[in-house]
C-alpha cells in the first residue's frame, strides 16, 4: 500500500456513503474504486491506494458485470494483510450511473463510470470523415451522449474542443444554444491551453467530472492538459477521415490539483442507450410541447385531424430536421428494446410520436 495522499472525504465521501457503510455493520471501512481491471481492481482507501479484490463469494453472487465494482464506485470491506490488499463486501449504492449498451447482437449494459457529478461531452470542432462532413454540430451523436448522460442522473455539460481550429470561436456557442438549450457549453483548445479555465466551475474540490466522447475529439490531451502531466497516451488523428486512435484503453480516476476528480474513457465508436425508462422523449422538449395541442391524446401526428406537429411542419415551427431527428431517437429506442426482453416498466413505447403529458 502507499502513503495515504488524501482524505476520503477529499475524493467524494459525504453522509450518504457514511450512512451505508454504518448500517453494514462489522467493522467495515470504506474505499472508493479507482482502476477496474476485469476482476481486479486499484481502490483508494484510508491508508492509501492498494489493491483491490472481491472478496469470499462476491465473484460468484456478482455474476453480472453492472452489479460489480466499477471507476467511481464507494464499496466496503476490510483489509488483508497477508494478501496485502484491500478486500471488497459489499457494492454501496450509487449516487449515479454512467450506462452503455454493451456492443454486440445480446443486449447488456455496461457501466462506464459510477458517482459521476458532471458529464463532459467532448466534441471537436471540424470533426467528420470528409469536407462535407467536417461540421461543428453532430446532432443525433450528441444527443445519444445527452440521452445517457441525463439517464445517469449526472449533470451535463457539452465541451468543444479544438477551437483553435476555429476562425470565431465567440460564434460557435450559438447553434449549439439553439440546438441543446439548457446545456452548458464549453470551448476549450488542450494544445493551445485556451478555455481550460472556463472548466473551473465544474471541477470544484471533491468533485467527479467524467469525460466522455468519440475517438480523436482530443480527450487525452484534455485530460493530459487538466492534470498538467501527461497520464494519458494520445495519438494523432488520420488526415484522411479526422479518426483517432483509440489512446485511452482503461478507465480511471485522476486528482487533480484543485481537488477534483476526473474520469476518462476510452474513445467510444458507438454510444447505445441502455433503455430502463421511457427516454425517447429526453431532450426533445420542444416535440412535446407541439405535441401537447393536438386534438386528441393519442394522435400518431400522420393524418389526424387538429394535429399540432403536422401544422408546425408545415409552418416551419418545428424544422424538419428536428422532427426527423426525434423519430430517428425513437426508432432506435425501439429497435434496441425488440433485441432483448424489456427493460422497465412499460419499456420504449411505440412510435411515431409523443404524447400529450
Amino acid at each position: 500500500m502507499t502513503e495515504p495522499l488524501r482524505t476520503l472525504e477529499a475524493i467524494g465521501f459525504d453522509a450518504q456513503f457514511q450512512s451505508q457503510v454504518a448500517a453494514l455493520g462489522d467493522d467495515l471501512v470504506p474505499a472508493r474504486i479507482a482502476i477496474a481491471h476485469g476482476e481486479s481492481y486499484i481502490a483508494w482507501t484510508a491508508r492509501g491506494s492498494c489493491k483491490a479484490v472481491l472478496a469470499g463469494n462476491r465473484l460468484t453472487d456478482w455474476k453480472d458485470a453492472i452489479h460489480r465494482p466499477q471507476v467511481g464506485d464507494w464499496v466496503a470491506g476490510s483489509y488483508s494483510d497477508s494478501l496485502d490488499a484491500f478486500l471488497v463486501a459489499h457494492l454501496l449504492e450509487r449516487r449515479t450511473c454512467l450506462i452503455r449498451q454493451a456492443s454486440g447482437k445480446r443486449p447488456e449494459p455496461q457501466v462506464i463510470a459510477a458517482n459521476v457529478d458532471v458529464v463532459g461531452i467532448v466534441s471537436a470542432f471540424g470533426e467528420g470523415k470528409s469536407a462535407r462532413d467536417r461540421r461543428l454540430i453532430n446532432e443525433p451523436r450528441i444527443r445519444r451522449y445527452l440521452a445517457v448522460a441525463e439517464q445517469s442522473r449526472a449533470q451535463p455539460i457539452l465541451i468543444v474542443n479544438k477551437i483553435d481550429l476555429s476562425e470565431d470561436p465567440a460564434a460557435v456557442t450559438a447553434p449549439f444554444a439553439q440546438t441543446f438549450p439548457g446545456v452548458p457549453v464549453v470551448l476549450t483548445s488542450a494544445l493551445a491551453g485556451m478555455g481550460l479555465d472556463e472548466l473551473g466551475p465544474w471541477l470544484p474540490p471533491g468533485k467527479t467530472l467524467a469525460l466522455i466522447g468519440m475517438s480523436g475529439v482530443g480527450k487525452s490531451t484534455l485530460v493530459n492538459a487538466l492534470v498538467g502531466r501527461a497520464t494519458q497516451r494520445t495519438g494523432e488523428v488520420r488526415e484522411s477521415d479526422a479518426r483517432g486512435r483509440h489512446t485511452t484503453t482503461h478507465r480511471e480516476l485522476i486528482v487533480l490539483a484543485s481537488g477534483a476528480l476526473l474520469i476518462d474513457t476510452p474513445g467510444m465508436r458507438e454510444l447505445g442507450l441502455w433503455e430502463t425508462e421511457p427516454e425517447i422523449d429526453k431532450g426533445f422538449d420542444d416535440v412535446v410541447a407541439i405535441a401537447a395541442s393536438c386534438r386528441f391524446g393519442d394522435c400518431g401526428h400522420v393524418t389526424e385531424p387538429g394535429c399540432a406537429i403536422r401544422e408546425a411542419l408545415e409552418t416551419g415551427a418545428l424544422p424538419s430536421e428536428r422532427w426527423l431527428s426525434y423519430q430517428k431517437q425513437g426508432q432506435k429506442l425501439e429497435a434496441a428494446q425488440n433485441r432483448g426482453p424489456r427493460r422497465g416498466k412499460s419499456g420504449a413505447r411505440a412510435f411515431p410520436g409523443p404524447r400529450k403529458r
